[in-house]
């Protein structure tokens, strides 16, 4: 009897064995982990119309259909975002339908095995395969994008992976956390006061920042009317945002106003916040000639840091030497090469913050650009938190010379947990390299984007006045 029970033990589970086995058509060779994916709605396929709240998205892993962390970020017909929150929103635009024009957002590290149509959920009644491939390795895995008629499963119970909080401009991520400036006027600015990596992430926790600094420096009549402003003069405030399970989108205004009452070089920002990336999409209008009006004009801005960074290592893209950041000017610092980079990185106890920034050729041919780095805490360049310059990577922007028009360009900030040197290319692929998507016949681009239509995406953004 006891023979009989082992074999017919052995019978169901090579059974089951080999029933898994047939329904897996290929197994997931993908090491993207870095990246979001974000599809475009048009490749959605029969799930195209289904209402947004009976939409669920799967991986095949570890021989079961999990669902994963998504979001349907909709968008209005001609591009412009809908953000249901804050305070100038515009959700009154939602449809609460998938349409073509909107973007399916998930982690490509969430996607899993392909698997044959027999296996997938039960109780579907519309549904797509998604493949992505990274370009450079052609490694591929699959997801499952399914709508249901009734009965409708349940989310996926992963917490989501971004948090934010407006009241107090905190946002907050198993691999970084930061604070936004709120001025004594109430404004949400786009300038960050403290940013930690936790432990778990190779960090201690502590705030490693002494503030984004931005100071702008104007001579106007022939050079005999000198305008300084800093990240606290300039107007900024947040506008609207939303805020998902795998991203948050926020849009924020942000312009230096000068005498007269015009507003000079008004940017406008919609942001996308990543568990480990912040991805900032500039839209830089120049109402004017900047030479009719002024004779020169300067923008210096970069990152300061707090004596939480003292200890750490300051790389990038021009000076892979790099420099010891320890608050004295030392031979690396005094012989810093001011290229322009393609990325910088600063790594110690604190955790890892790096950052690009991306130009288009038409800031490129208007635009003079140089850098240097101040390591000094005797130095101060207030306002400031922490008095002095430790780690402070400056950019300096000539616009003397740039003619009328708007401009287009990407901050990128990365938290890379636990790193080790060439941890960055994951990165820097991100931007560079973007994943790929196919359902059926169609295929795209994943659209983190691309510098290639960097621009077309703001042609159409309509800001709202204030009530």
């Amino acid at each position: 009897m006891r023979k009989t029970w082992l074999f017919l033990s052995m019978l169901f589970f090579l059974c089951a064995s080999n029933t898994w086995s047939s329904d897996v058509l290929a197994k997931k060779t993908l090491n993207r982990w870095v990246d979001p994916v974000i599809m475009e709605g048009r490749l959605a396929g029969d799930v195209i119309g289904s209402p947004l709240s009976n939409i669920r998205l799967y991986s095949f892993r570890d021989g079961s259909f999990k669902p994963i962390l998504f979001q349907i970020d909709e968008m209005t017909e001609d591009g412009d975002w809908i953000l249901p929150d804050g305070p100038t929103p515009n959700k009154e635009l939602s449809n609460g339908k998938l349409d073509t024009w909107d973007k399916i957002v998930f982690m490509a590290d969430d996607s899993g095995d392909r698997v044959s149509k027999d296996a997938w959920v039960s109780g579907y009644n519309k549904g797509v395969e998604i493949e992505i491939t990274d370009p450079l390795t052609k490694e591929k895995a699959w997801c499952y994008l399914l709508s249901f008629a009734s009965s409708v499963p349940a989310k996926s119970s992963q917490p989501d992976y971004i948090h934010y909080d407006y009241a107090t401009e905190t946002f907050t991520s198993d691999y970084w956390g930061a604070e936004y400036i709120i001025t004594d006027a109430g404004l949400h600015t786009t300038w960050y006061k403290k940013h930690w990596t936790p432990k778990s992430s190779g960090g201690n926790g502590e705030n490693y920042i002494d503030r984004a600094k931005c100071r702008v420096t104007f001579k106007a009549l022939f050079g005999t009317v000198p305008i300084r402003l800093n990240e606290e003069q300039l107007e900024s405030d947040v506008l609207a945002y939303r805020v998902g399970p795998v991203r948050l989108n926020k849009r924020s205004e942000q312009y230096a106003r000068i005498p007269g009452g015009f507003k000079a070089l008004r940017v406008v920002a919609d942001c996308m916040y990543y568990r480990n990336a912040v991805t900032v999409p500039l839209a830089i209008n120049a109402p004017f000639n900047m030479n009719v009006f002024l004779s020169s004009a300067v923008i210096r801005f970069g990152t300061d840091h707090s004596e939480g960074a003292i200890g750490s290592m300051l790389y990038n893209s021009c000076n892979p030497k790099g420099a010891l950041i320890d608050g004295k000017m030392g031979e690396a610092e005094k012989n810093w090469n001011p290229e322009f980079d393609k990325w910088r990185l600063l790594t110690g106890d604190f955790g890892t913050f790096m950052t690009r920034t991306i130009l288009t050729p038409e800031i490129k041919e208007n635009v003079t650009i140089s850098m240097g780095l101040i390591d000094d805490v005797n130095q101060a360049l207030p306002p400031e938190a922490y008095p002095g310059s430790i780690g402070f990577l400056w950019q300096d922007w000539d616009i003397s010379k740039a003619h009328k028009g708007k401009y287009y360009m990407f901050i990128e900030f990365y938290f890379l947990p636990n790193y080790k040197s060439g941890d960055e290319v994951q990165y820097i692929n991100y931007m560079d390299n973007v994943v790929k998507v196919r359902t059926g016949n169609q295929e795209g681009d994943s659209q983190a984007l691309l510098l290639s239509n960097l621009g077309k995406k703001y042609k159409s953004i309509r800001i709202k006045k204030k009530k």
